[in-house]
């Protein structure tokens, strides 16, 4: 029995690619929290703050083409 691990969760192939852009989003958030944390790497706030407002906009409009 082969499985099509394209289609991802759900058996949509976005699925899979939903699961990533939240994972990035997670990850984004966390070095928010420890670039505001440790005032010396206010930079990485800054990089996560971008990368997260990227993410989310890749995120929706991904989303609004699938549908």
């Amino acid at each position: 029995m082969i499985t099509d691990l394209t289609k991802g969760v759900g058996g949509t192939r976005g699925g899979a690619i939903m699961g990533l852009i939240v994972g990035l989003l997670v990850l984004w958030v966390v070095l928010v929290v420890i670039g505001f944390a440790i005032k010396a790497l206010l930079w990485l706030a800054i990089v996560g703050i971008v990368l997260f407002v990227i993410t989310g906009l890749f995120g929706a409009i991904r989303r609004r083409a699938v549908r």
